[in-house]
C-alpha cells in the first residue's frame, strides 16, 4: 500500500508565507490542509466549513529538484526519452521559481475562499425552483395533464434541458469571471506575485505544448498548438494564453514605473 509523501518544512513555510500575504485569519488557515498530490498542478477541494474543511494539494514539481523529476518522470508508464527537445521543454516548464509557486498556491487558496460548491448549489436550487414553478403554472393554466400527455411530457423535457443549459451557462460565466478577479486580486499583492503569475502562465503554456507533442494524438485532443486546453461549447475558465497576456501587460506597466 502506497503512503502519502509528507510535505517538507520548506514548502510548508512557503504556504504559510502565502497565507500571510493574503492576510488570512487563523480560522481560515486552520481549515485548509496541505498535502502531496499526484501530478503537476496545485489542487484544491472543499470549503471553509469548519466540520469538513478544505484540502490544498501540492504537486511533486514544487518539492522535487529537476534531477529528481528527470529520474522519476514517465509518460503512460514509459520512461521519457530525454534526448527529445519536447521532453526537455516539458521538464524545464515544471521548474518554477519561488514566486511562481507562491502565485500558484495563492490562486488556489482564493478559489477555496470563493466557496464555489456552495454558490453552485444555490444557483442550482434557485434555477430548479423558478423553472418548476413556471412549468407547473403553464401546465395548470392550459390543463396539459388532462388534454395532451405527449405535449405535457415534451414541455417537461424542454424545461429540463433549458434548466440544465441555464445552470451550466451561469456557473461557467461566474467561474470565468472568478478567474479574472483572482488574477487581479493577486496582482494587488505586489511585484512578486505579478512576476510569479507571468512565469506561471508562461510555463503552463510551454508545458502543455510539450505534453501535446509527447502524448501524440491524445495530446492533440487535449491541448491546442498554443498550449490552451481544447474546449467544446462550454468555456469554464479564462484561456491560459489570455491570462498570460494579462500578466505580461501588468509586468510591462510595473517595469515602466521602475
Amino acid at each position: 500500500m502506497e503512503k502519502e509523501v509528507p510535505l517538507g518544512f520548506k514548502i510548508q513555510r512557503r504556504i504559510e508565507r502565502v497565507m500571510d500575504d493574503l492576510k488570512l485569519s487563523d480560522d481560515i488557515r486552520n481549515v485548509i490542509k496541505p498535502f502531496s498530490v499526484f501530478g503537476f498542478d496545485v489542487f484544491y477541494a472543499g470549503t471553509l466549513n469548519k466540520k469538513y474543511g478544505a484540502i490544498l494539494g501540492i504537486p511533486s514539481n514544487f518539492t522535487n529538484t529537476p534531477e529528481q523529476l528527470r529520474k522519476n518522470l514517465q509518460i503512460k508508464e514509459v520512461p521519457i526519452d530525454w534526448t527529445r527537445q519536447d521532453a526537455q521543454s516539458f521538464l524545464n516548464a515544471l521548474t518554477l521559481s519561488e514566486s511562481a509557486q507562491k502565485f500558484a498556491i495563492a490562486r488556489e487558496i482564493l478559489q477555496i475562499q470563493a466557496e464555489e460548491p456552495y454558490l453552485n448549489s444555490y444557483i442550482l436550487a434557485f434555477t430548479i425552483a423558478i423553472l418548476w414553478t413556471l412549468y407547473n403554472a403553464i401546465a395548470y393554466r392550459f390543463r396539459l395533464r388532462d388534454r395532451n400527455v405527449i405535449l405535457y411530457g415534451t414541455l417537461y423535457s424542454g424545461f429540463t434541458v433549458f434548466g440544465a443549459i441555464s445552470w451550466f451557462g451561469i456557473t461557467d460565466y461566474l467561474s470565468y469571471h472568478l478567474d479574472k478577479k483572482n488574477d487581479e486580486d493577486l496582482c494587488s499583492l505586489g511585484a512578486e506575485y505579478i512576476k510569479g503569475g507571468q512565469e506561471f502562465y508562461e510555463k503552463m503554456l510551454i508545458r502543455n505544448r510539450a505534453a501535446r507533442s509527447l502524448l501524440g494524438d491524445e495530446g492533440k485532443r487535449i491541448y491546442t498548438a498554443y498550449g490552451n486546453e481544447h474546449t467544446f461549447v462550454r468555456q469554464k475558465h479564462v484561456p491560459l494564453s489570455h491570462r498570460k497576456d494579462f500578466f505580461n501587460l501588468r509586468l510591462q506597466n510595473l517595469e515602466c514605473k521602475t
